[in-house]
């Protein structure tokens, strides 16, 4: 893998040195004295291992001369502290001079290689010294390979302001640094200030073998032009370059004999040999430390959380010592893994055997590495219908570890060729692949995304020209009036105007409202009029309630609605006819920013084989379809805006300001001019080179919006950065939780509480009942169960009286002899008590149930489908309501979006609490810095990066957008779908195949194309015959005819089945 950081030329360069070299001292061999020192070849590695100076500085071994008199360095003298120190601070290594006329802010890059945690123990537990050495040989083989491709890649000196004029291709130099041991870095809490401190532990940390690889921010052109590196490429391919490191330190690994394997997400090889709990084991990371630390603050009986930041620290110095057997007091780091590893089971053999061969040719090797890739690139377009073209030689590149990479980087490049060439499998079906150019990167979609996207849109059109469902007016007002919900407010006037869309619209209609708005509530006189409606049914219009999720769906019974179902089922049911669709029905979809253009097709396909009416209901600005594409954006871009209905008016605050706070987290729609003032443009433009890309210009002015609410929440005490380790913040989320709790239920008021990941969400609601349990409110009668999530996660779960708990699925309990549904996905109940046999769990309705085991069990592990209930994902919450609500970030908010932002911030008729870990937040901006930047981060730094990352909103790519740059071409080729999806509606209703009339025609024109000289000779004979005899049609007439014809409707033969062309 690979990671890289910046490394400032503002930096103490002496500081910089001492971290890369561990603080050794200078080399003691000056190889230009002592020649016999020399490494020749491939013992170079071998020789250093040896005289053990593998953890010292080392030059780029083939550095050429040009670019060391630019760095002012000997590459025949091995670094010394004091040069390194001069380069990372942007000067040359011998005199000390800037070594460009131009500033450099940024004087190196570091690129960090690390292979398997197999591999690391492999070198560290090998039986012989020798064998070690052979492996860290094979490491640092594939390192320096990896370097020379980066180096081409990255080594072109940009020419003019910014690079504005190019690039030209130029000589890099680097310096690298092997590093053995991985030292966590751990947050700690001074009691005294309340200020959370990140610690480098110095010791306790695992073996984890890592190569810094410091590139030098210089690039020397044949012309002796000294330019920087051109490095807008290195984060959209970092992942690549850490690929081809992995196959050929694959390559490197075969060549002694060593067998290996794909890890699990066939990311990396691992060394078959090395047992998996072994690695595991040895990946414990920060938390281990801490527990370590905290366990040994016990045992001197001390409380860790009342000791000051100078004390914590002395133990996190010293923990990793005192946790070890008195024998081992004097220990070193390796002799302790070594009995660990022994402890666990290590076998000491030798890994090496004879060359391993992978028995393909070159044609196999990319064609097997191209099945790799298609298969992969088939999962990115599940949920993404435009990906980075960096994405096909990433694939390309992992494909290769299994195979080989024989051909170096040309083998990646022969397997993207071949991959645009033949195209993937989706779904079963061949596609190809569609690329093109936006801005400075190439983006890929493929021509089945496109042709989905654009029959949902002639879809939509031709459903939008139905009005044969629509209702008329006054019975509009009748049920309204009949409904007894208020329509005299602002609000309540624009609840009106929706209202008569939905009911006046076509066959499709829409309404887009914010959190809140009350859409709900004005369904209610809709379902009375539709169900009024007798004019194809005696009994009034079917109307369904559907949503995404089961939850989702049965919330529609507030408005009246009898029947539910969740999206996927019911369309499955549809399909095979299970459920009766007509005319006469009507399908109130919820959430429908949740459903994708793939669902969305085929609800638009039910639509027009049964007549029924669609009204979708929703926002694009909160949680989106997982699916790739945008279905929204689409239905949004098609309709007229006489079948788009707006709420943006909010009901569920109480107070103003809070509905102002909500209304900032979701954001108005920015005109062009606000875009315009976003634009960078210039020099600016040009110098946006490594920074995490955005060209989506509404996140910069949402990022304005955010950081006004986060002020005026800073201002009410609602948001704040909780101090302390991880645990300390989920428990003071947990207490901040329990007693608003306390407090809201005294005036019969609830509060909820959302997260991030399942992870986050699970974390709290077990800090939770940790509080409870000690106050007695969850009994300590546990069950230990075994459990499992929806995503396959296992963990023990210890079950109690009193405990809330989330269910995973539908669920089902027979109560007098009566099924009964206890709950759904995303819904939490309580344990009321538990037996061998099963549980009793209450409803939120106080109806309780006794559920067997058996009905909770996963049908593969046959674990039980539950976890704690007191927190839920943001996505799980998204329609709920509740008087508070906390949005809680343990971990920070770097996995914030501003759909999930806007969710979790619109929950609460109230107050929402925003609680964020102080210390990860700082860990976030300090690890964005470049190394050795001094500039202090401030608390607005802070708040800066939580603005940013509580405003960014991943709106989702559709294909056919990417054919048309500009958004006027998007507007013209949008209404050419809306004039074909209307021919399709009147050609339907003439009887007409316009799919077949279509086909038709493009195969006249391919025809006129491809055998334009007998088809001229053709008609002008027919012409002839005509005029010769206009009435009746001879024999040759109709020969000539049948010979025309045949051109146009003979199918193809001998083409690869692929998907339809897009629009047809």
């Amino acid at each position: 893998m690979m990671t890289f950081r910046k490394i400032s030329a503002d930096c103490k360069g002496r500081l910089v040195t001492s971290y890369y070299t561990q603080e050794l001292p200078d080399p003691e061999h000056d190889f230009r004295l002592e020649p016999d020192k020399v490494p020749d070849g491939d013992g170079a590695r071998l020789t250093s291992y040896y005289t053990g100076r593998d953890s010292r500085a080392a030059w780029r071994p083939d550095m050429r001369q040009s670019i060391a008199d630019v760095l002012g360095i000997d590459r025949f003298s091995p670094p010394q502290n004091e040069q390194l120190a001069r380069l990372y601070e942007g000067r040359r290594a011998d005199s000390g001079e800037p070594w460009s006329a131009h500033e450099r802010k940024i004087s190196a890059y570091d690129l960090t290689l690390a292979p398997h945690k197999s591999v690391t123990l492999a070198a560290e537990f090998a039986s012989t010294p020798a064998e070690s050495a052979a492996i860290w040989h094979a490491i640092d083989r594939a390192g320096d390979a990896t370097m020379r491709y980066v180096a081409r890649e990255l080594g072109k000196a940009r020419r003019g302001d910014g690079g504005k004029d190019g690039s030209q291709d130029g000589e890099v130099a680097w310096v690298s640094y092997r590093h053995t041991a991985a030292r966590p870095t751990v947050e700690a809490r001074d009691p005294g200030s309340d200020v959370t401190y990140l610690i480098d532990t110095p010791v306790g940390g695992d073996p984890h073998a890592h190569i810094h690889y410091t590139l030098f921010n210089a690039v020397v052109t044949d012309d002796g032009h000294v330019g920087s590196l051109d490095t807008k490429q290195l984060r959209s391919r970092v992942h690549e370059f850490g690929a081809f490191f992995q196959a050929v330190l694959a390559d490197e690994l075969r060549r002694i004999g060593i067998a290996q394997q794909y890890d699990a997400g066939e990311q990396a090889t691992v060394i078959s040999a090395v047992p998996q709990p072994i690695s595991d084991f040895f990946s414990k990371g920060r938390r281990n430390v801490l527990k370590s630390a905290q366990d040994y603050a016990t045992s001197q009986g001390l409380d860790w959380e009342d000791l000051s930041i100078e004390g914590k620290r002395r133990i996190l110095s010293m923990s990793g010592l005192a946790a070890r057997l008195d024998k081992d007091q004097d220990a070193s780091d390796r002799d302790i893994w070594r009995r660990q590893a022994d402890a666990m089971g290590w076998v000491d053999q030798s890994l090496m055997g004879k060359p391993i061969e992978t028995g393909l040719n070159r044609h196999q090797r990319i064609e097997a590495a191209w099945q790799f890739a298609a298969r992969h690139l088939e999962k990115e377009f599940e949920t993404a219908a435009v990906i980075d073209h960096s994405k096909l030689r990433l694939y390309a590149a992992r494909g290769l570890i299994a195979t080989g990479i024989n051909g170096g980087i040309r083998d990646i490049d022969e397997v993207v060729r071949m991959t645009e060439r033949r195209g993937i499998d989706i779904r079963g079906e061949a596609v190809q692949l569609v690329c093109a150019v936006k801005g400075d990167r190439t983006r890929v979609t493929h021509n089945a995304q496109i042709r989905i996207e654009e029959e949902l849109a002639m879809h939509v059109a031709r459903a939008a020209q139905d009005r044969s469902g629509a209702l008329d007016r006054t019975a509009l007002d009748i049920a309204m009036q009949k409904s007894g919900l208020d329509f005299s407010s602002d609000h309540g006037q624009a609840q009106r105007k929706a209202v008569y869309v939905l009911g006046e619209g076509g066959a499709i209609a829409s309404l887009s409202g914010v959190a809140g708005a009350g859409k709900t509530a004005l369904l209610k006189p809709l379902v009375s009029a539709w169900r009024a409606d007798t004019r194809h049914e005696t009994g009034g219009r079917h109307v369904i309630g559907v949503a995404n999720a089961w939850r989702q769906a049965d919330a529609l019974r507030e408005a009246g609605i009898i029947e539910t179902h969740a999206l996927s089922p019911f369309l499955d049911r549809a399909e095979r006819g299970e459920i009766a669709l007509s005319r006469n029905t009507v399908i109130a979809l919820d959430e429908v920013g949740q459903v994708g253009p793939r669902q969305m097709l085929r609800l638009l396909e039910l639509q027009k084989a049964s007549g029924m009416t669609l009204r979708f209901m929703g926002d694009r600005e909160q949680a989106q379809s997982i699916e790739a594409g945008d279905a929204l954006e689409i239905i949004s871009r098609v309709l007229e805006k006489a079948d788009k209905a707006e709420l943006l008016s909010t009901v569920r605050q109480r107070e103003e300001r809070d509905r102002t706070i909500a209304a900032l987290f979701r954001g108005e729609p920015p005109s062009r001019e606000d875009l315009e003032a976003f634009q960078r443009k210039g020099k600016a433009a040009n110098a946006d080179t490594d920074a995490e890309r955005d060209d989506d210009l509404r996140n910069r002015f949402h990022a304005e919006e955010v950081q006004r609410a986060i002020d005026m929440k800073r201002k009410d005490g609602t948001i704040s950065l909780v101090s302390g380790d991880h645990d300390e913040v989920l428990a003071a989320t947990a207490r901040q939780y329990v007693e608003r709790r306390d407090a809201l239920r005294r005036d019969g008021k609830t509060i909820s509480m959302s997260a991030l990941t399942n992870q986050d969400a699970a974390d709290l609601s077990r800090a939770v009942r940790k509080l409870l349990q000690e106050r007695g409110e969850i009994s300590r009668d546990e069950r230990i169960v075994k459990a499992i999530d929806q995503r396959g996660e296992e963990y023990d779960m210890a079950l109690a009286a009193g405990d809330r708990v989330r269910l995973y699925r539908r669920v089902y309990a027979v109560v007098d002899r009566k099924k009964i549904t206890v709950g759904n996905n995303g819904d939490i109940v309580q344990v009321v008590r538990h037996t061998a046999e099963g549980v009793r769990l209450r409803r939120a309705d106080g109806v309780e149930t006794d559920v067997e085991w058996r009905r909770l069990a996963d049908a593969s592990s046959k674990r039980v489908l539950l976890g704690f209930g007191h927190a839920l994902t943001v996505d799980s919450a998204q329609g709920i309501t509740s008087d508070e609500h906390i949005n809680a970030m343990p971990r920070g908010a770097d996995l914030a979006t501003g759909f999930t932002s806007y969710v979790a911030e619109s929950r609460a008729r109230g107050k929402t609490w925003t609680m964020i870990s102080d210390a990860a937040t700082f860990e976030a901006v300090r690890s964005k810095r470049a190394l050795g930047d001094a500039t202090k981060i401030t608390s607005d730094d802070l708040w800066k990066h939580v603005a940013s990352k509580m405003a960014h909103k991943p709106y989702k790519s559709l294909g056919m957008d990417l054919q048309h740059r500009r958004l006027e071409d998007r507007d013209k080729r949008v209404r050419e779908l809306i004039v074909l999806g209307q021919r399709m509606e009147t050609a339907e209703k003439q009887g007409r195949d316009l799919a077949q009339e279509a086909r038709l025609t493009i195969r006249a024109r391919q025809v006129e194309r491809q055998s334009p000289r007998r088809l001229a000779e053709i008609d002008a004979q027919i012409r002839q015959l005509l005029k010769d005899v206009p009435v009746l049609m001879s024999d040759r007439e109709q020969k000539l005819r049948r010979e025309r014809a045949g051109y146009i409707v003979a199918p193809d033969r001998g083409a690869r089945p692929s998907s339809k062309a897009p629009g047809m």
